[in-house]
This record gives C-alpha cells, structure tokens and sequence, in this order.
C-alpha cells in the first residue's frame, strides 16, 4: 500500500510539473476502469487549471452523474444517498490530485461519471469530454503462476505471481503456499488498474517433487481466487534396492531387479559384486546356476542428475546338509567326545545314535556359526562307531563315525586300576613289617624288678614297684603278695598297653 502512495504522489507531482500553469483547464483520466463488486475501486485523475495554486479551502471538487447525482462533493452533505460514506478523494485538490476512490463498489456504480472543480471567487469548470466508465465485475481474475518447467533439486528457484486489482489503497492480500522468502511490487496500468507481482524464493527438494504450489489473492470485500501448479523437481536416483525372489534353491536361477526412484527415471544401471566388480547392465539381471554361498552383489541406477547404489544383497539361498569331513571322535580312557559339523541352509536337525536309530543319543553342546551347526557328543559309548544325522527341509545325511579303540580302552583301564590297588596294598604291608621288624630288636633298657619290700612295724607293709617299658612291646605280670597288697606304680613309653594281675 505504501508503495501505491508513494506512485501516486509520484505520478501528481510529474503531472503538475508537465502541465503549465496557467495554460488551460486540462484533466487526466482512463475512459474506464475495472473493478470488483464488494472491494474498492480507484479512478485516477490529475488536473490542472488557469492561475497560480489555490489554498484547499478555495477548492471544491464535485464527482457527479449524467443524471446529475452527486457522487462526491467536497461538502459530504450533498453526496446523493447512494454514495453516502462510500466516497473519498485520494490526495489533495491543491496538489492538483483529484482521484476517486468508491469502496465498497456495487454493480450499480458503473457511470459514466464527470469530474467538475470550482474555485472561489475564480471560475468554475466541467470536464465533459473526460467522462469515466466503471466495468464492475463479480469475481476477480485467477493470477497468473510463472514457475519454471523443471526445477532441480538443491537449487534455489523464485517463482512469481501476478494479478490485478483496482484498489491501491486496500491492495489484495496474498499468500503463497509453500514456504521461503517473499517480496512484492507493483506497477499502475493504463485502464486504472494496477498489478502486482510476488516473488517466492525458496530451494527444492525431492519432497517437493509433484507437490501442489498455490498463490492466493484476497481482496477488499473478502472474495479471494488462486492459481496452482505442480512442482517438477529433477533429483537424481534415491531409495535404490534389489528386488529378488525371497528364496531361491542351490543350482537354480534367480532374476534380480533393481528399483528406484529418481527423476527423470533412470535410464541406465549397473550391477557389481561386493567388491566392486561389474558383472552386469540392465535393469535386471539373470543369475543362472545359483551357489550355496554366493558373494553379495549390489546394483547402481544412472539418471541425468547423477547416481546412487542400493545396499549389498545376498541371496538366500537353500541347500540340504552337507556334513563336513572334520566331524570326527576322539576317546580318553573311558570318555569319547565326537563333533558333527553340518553345513546347510536352513539349520539342519541333527541326531545321534550308535546301532539303534530308535535310541537317540543326548548331545552335550550346540554352535551355530551362519550356515554351519556344529554338534558335540560326549559320554561313555558302548559301541565302535556313532552316527550323526543331520536333516532339514531341502533333504539329509548322515555320516558314520568311528570311536577309536573304545572298547580296549575300557579293559585297559580296569586292570590299571587292579594293579595300582595291588601295588598300593604290597607296599603298605611291606612298610608295616618292616617297621616291627625295627622295634623286636630294639634292647630292653629297664626290667621289671622288685626291690625294697620289707617288713614294717605293726601291720603295715609298704610295696614299691617300678617299671619302665621302652619300644611299642605289650606286657603281661602277675604280681601275688602273701598276706597283703601293695600298690604298684608302672610308668610305660611310647604308648604301649599294659595289663596287670595283682
């Protein structure tokens, strides 16, 4: 709006300055305008008169009808009752500015109309010849969305909407409807309308791609209209994958695929191992004679704005068991551990059993390392040989292993354990001979003896024995006294019994 004064004021002041002064009554109009039924219409108009410049309260300007109704006077008491409150002069008459401005616009105010100026205690003038249609229309025109064909992703892009209106002082409010930095100006056409142009400048993505952009004008009055377009925005291949069969068994063929999505489509692709190698072109790929573990392979799409690869693929690929050569068993003494290593896809089923399939055998300890299931049986095995049997939905097998001297081992390690029993009782039975042996000829240091037995006065008699016993020797004495007892004392070493009759 500052913008549409600023041209107005403009657009006086070189009027005033071109028309000179004091030539002739002379006034500037468009023959007609257009405007919107409900908003506001704005008929320019620049005058100029005989004489030097007049103070405002010497000027009156009347806007009338051919019918002689009042549309505007200076002295709102004498506008006709249809244009009540409806009217105004936009600027100053002393500015020589003596543009209408009817709002809100009805269908009936299509004119034509006449502007008439009287100057006090000068002259009085009306311009005829300069009469003014008003065009009144119900809805506003679509404005116009320039954007370009094809915008490419990650560069900024601005796009512009035009559209006219009849209303500087209350111009139409617009919106775009994608976000990014907007400016606007506006420029005054010929028949007393005037256009703007916005700018929208923002950068694309590839979400913007087929997305709906929109610019909406909103006039004075509330009636509103929008012009839209689909964004087209080039981006090279995104979102690239292989596409395959879910499964596929060992020794048949596969075909892959390989998607995208990218604009404009991709128009070349490429297939390479996971090493890099290419093995292939084309969208899709035939892969003949499938191998239990084939290396992953990856594809790489080709547009106009570059390139991406999809991740590694590998194929899942089925196959029955194939139980490896390593499986084997080993014994000590009387405990075989056996390993059954199974390379299949999917994980294989694995039994055990000796020479009755109907008698299964527990395994201790299950691996599984990818496709290879590694199974250990360990216990005590009453046979030679053990079967592992391995089984999935592709098929099965089984391998027959041999336990090493099994049996023999067993015997062997019965009669060891005689002979160490043996061995252990001879040596104990020679280590306890020995020793009494030692103590049988060990000389006796101290005999039993009998000394000091005396008579005493009266009837006492005192009896004294002493005994002392070196070595481990047990000792059997009797002792009988005559007529009275006495009480012996033995002293004994190292622990050895003694029993005594007295």
């Amino acid at each position: 709006m500052a913008f549409c004064w600023l041209y107005l004021c403009i657009y006086s002041l070189w009027f005033k300055v071109s028309v000179a002064k004091g030539d002739s009554w002379h006034l500037e109009v468009p023959p007609s305008v257009v405007g919107l039924e409900g908003s506001c219409v704005v008929i320019p108009c620049l005058l100029s008169y005989p004489g030097p410049d007049r103070k405002a309260s010497d000027l009156t300007g009347i806007w009338f009808t051919d019918s002689n109704e009042i549309v505007y006077h200076s002295s709102t008491t004498k506008i006709s009752t249809n244009f009540q409150h409806r009217t105004s002069l936009l600027g100053e008459l002393r500015h020589r500015n003596c543009s209408l401005k009817i709002s809100p616009l009805q269908h009936t105010d299509s004119g034509p109309f006449t502007f008439r100026i009287e100057i006090e205690d000068f002259n009085k003038y009306s311009f005829a010849k300069n009469k003014v249609s008003i065009t009144v229309k119900d809805t506003p025109e679509p404005p116009t969305l320039s954007v370009e064909q094809r915008i490419k992703s990650g560069k900024k892009v601005t796009t512009t909407c035009t559209f006219l209106h009849s209303c500087p002082s209350d111009p139409p409010n617009l919106t775009w409807s994608h976000q990014g930095k907007v400016s606007s100006q506006s420029t005054r056409q010929t028949n007393g309308q005037w256009k703007v142009t916005s700018s929208l400048s923002f950068t694309p993505t590839k979400r913007d791609h087929e997305k709906l952009l929109s610019c909406t004008a909103v006039f004075t009055g509330g009636k509103k209209v929008s012009s839209i377009t689909v964004l087209n925005v080039t981006y090279p291949p995104v979102s690239v994958e292989v596409i395959s069969s879910s499964s596929v068994q060992e020794g048949d063929s596969v075909e892959l695929n390989c998607s995208c999505d990218g604009n404009p489509a991709a128009h070349a692709y490429q297939w390479f191992t996971e090493k890099g190698t290419l093995v292939s072109e084309g969208q899709n790929y035939m892969l003949k004679s499938v191998k239990r573990h084939p290396e992953p392979l990856y594809c790489t799409a080709i547009n106009t704005e570059g390139q991406a690869r999809s991740t590694p693929i590998q194929l899942n690929v089925l196959y029955p068991p194939e139980i490896k050569v390593g499986s084997s068993c080993t014994s000590e003494i009387s405990t075989a551990t056996c390993l059954c290593m199974v390379d299949s896809h999917p994980t294989s089923d694995i039994k055990w059993w000796t020479s009755d399939p109907s008698k299964l055998l527990n395994s201790s300890n299950t691996e599984i390392h990818g496709s290879l299931t590694i199974v250990t049986l360990q216990g005590v095995l009453d046979s030679n040989t053990v079967h592992c049997h391995a089984s999935n939905s592709q098929g099965n097998s089984t391998m027959t292993l041999q336990v090493p001297h099994n049996g023999k081992l067993v015997y062997i390690a019965v009669a060891v354990s005689v002979f160490l029993v043996v061995i252990t009782g001879l040596t104990v039975w020679m280590v306890k001979r020995s020793h009494v042996s030692s103590k049988t000829e060990e000389p006796v240091t101290h005999r039993k003896t009998e000394e000091n037995v005396t008579s005493q006065p009266g009837s006492e008699r005192e009896c004294k024995a002493y005994s002392t016993y070196g070595g481990s020797q047990n000792v059997y004495g009797n002792m009988t006294l005559e007529e009275e007892q006495c009480s012996d004392t033995y002293e004994v070493t190292d622990g050895d019994a003694v029993y005594a009759n007295m």
